[in-house]
């Protein structure tokens, strides 16, 4: 086997680099062709630890000819046998340069849901990529669904949830906690209620946010914590509306925070409400959260609806219902031999089933078929 990995436009992704390490460590020969990622934390991380990378820099999906004959180029330098796309403009050029190069084994993992409104565009180039790969990897169940949907044959998917370093969430580094809080809560303000997550209209902070409006007139001290907001999503401008009715004093909000094992340590309750079944891809903060040891409530969508059980590792809450958040939250502050039942249990459902080595063993077995 001689194996290239093709991913586009990531910066910083601990899940490639560790996936990097493990397969190098069980003698998996692993390559990299990068599509917009030149001299960013992915890159240079591979560069730094002996991996062998090229890069390729492309804007337009439908003009991307050139970059197609480039990575084609690559995979006959580099004697490829064996391809799996990661991402948007991996995925497209990736599968089209190794179907033009005749590689036989052309693979690219689905890392996203059924957007709330699909474009013609989008269902002809997943429709094209779907015919272009010889294996489908899904993510979630939810992910596997949607393939079989679109038409996709059960003998061309395989579902390979992804994996953790779960043993980091649950040690937590003790100065960077202390760094964290500092940093993002200042005035010691209690009980944080800690959200990750783009501000896209699909993950349902909007009904957050009412929900902690609510939450303040009987905890004025609490804080809400916003991570990954992007002022850039499309629903940007929504949120920020909406959270201009809580006072600036209770809300921190941050773009972004590159130690995210640490920082679930910041909350009291975690929380992550997507507003249908099917939005989220996978959602792995309701793993990380879990991993924490974080009591966490949640809607049911993406690799929840496979293991998340109600007032057993996790509370769940009804789709789109304010209400129904504030009183889970407050239930949990309340409720102490609650919060440990859910730490407790949470921990002990993530560890059985999202292993960072369970995840490679099915890669290496997928390889190998």
């Amino acid at each position: 086997m001689n194996i290239c990995y093709i991913i586009s436009d990531i910066d910083k992704a601990v899940y490639f680099e560790q996936t990097a390490l493990a397969l190098r460590n069980k003698g998996t020969n692993v390559s990299y062709i990068l599509i917009n990622c030149t001299n960013l934390a992915l890159h240079n991380f591979l560069m730094e630890n002996g991996f062998l990378v090229q890069t390729i820099e492309t804007k337009s999906l439908w003009k991307s000819g050139k970059a197609i004959r480039t990575c084609r180029r690559f995979l006959k330098e580099l004697s490829i046998t064996q391809v799996h796309c990661h991402l948007a403009h991996a995925n497209w050029i990736g599968l089209w340069a190794a179907k033009l190069s005749g590689i036989k084994t052309r693979m690219f993992t689905r890392h996203s849901g059924e957007p709330l409104k699909t474009h013609w565009k989008e269902r002809l180039i997943d429709k094209i990529q779907n015919r272009l790969a010889t294996k489908i990897v899904a993510i979630s169940k939810n992910i596997d669904d949607l393939l079989s949907k679109q038409g996709v044959p059960k003998s061309k998917r395989e579902i390979i949830h992804h994996g953790f370093d779960l043993e980091r969430f649950s040690n937590p580094n003790l100065l960077e906690v202390e760094r964290i809080k500092k940093q993002y809560n200042p005035d010691n303000l209690s009980p944080t209620i800690g959200v990750i997550s783009r501000f896209l209209e699909l993950k349902g902070i909007q009904y957050i946010i009412p929900a902690f409006e609510s939450l303040l007139k009987q905890y004025p001290n609490a804080q809400l914590a916003l991570f990954g907001a992007s002022e850039n999503a499309d629903y940007s401008s929504t949120i920020n509306e909406l959270l201009k009715k809580i006072p600036k004093q209770n809300v921190q909000i941050v773009s972004f925070e590159n130690n995210v094992f640490d920082l679930y340590q910041l909350f009291d309750i975690y929380l992550h409400v997507p507003i249908n079944p099917t939005c989220e891809a996978f959602g792995q903060t309701y793993v990380e959260a879990l991993a924490a040891g974080v009591p966490s409530i949640f809607t049911l969508s993406g690799i929840a609806r496979e293991f998340i059980v109600n007032e057993e590792n996790a509370l769940v809450v009804p789709f789109e219902d304010s209400e129904a958040i504030v009183n889970s939250i407050i239930r949990l502050l309340e409720d102490k031999e609650l919060r440990e039942k859910l730490r407790v249990n949470g921990q002990k459902s993530v560890n059985e089933l999202f292993s960072f080595e369970t995840y490679i063993e099915q890669l290496q077995r997928l390889y190998s078929k």
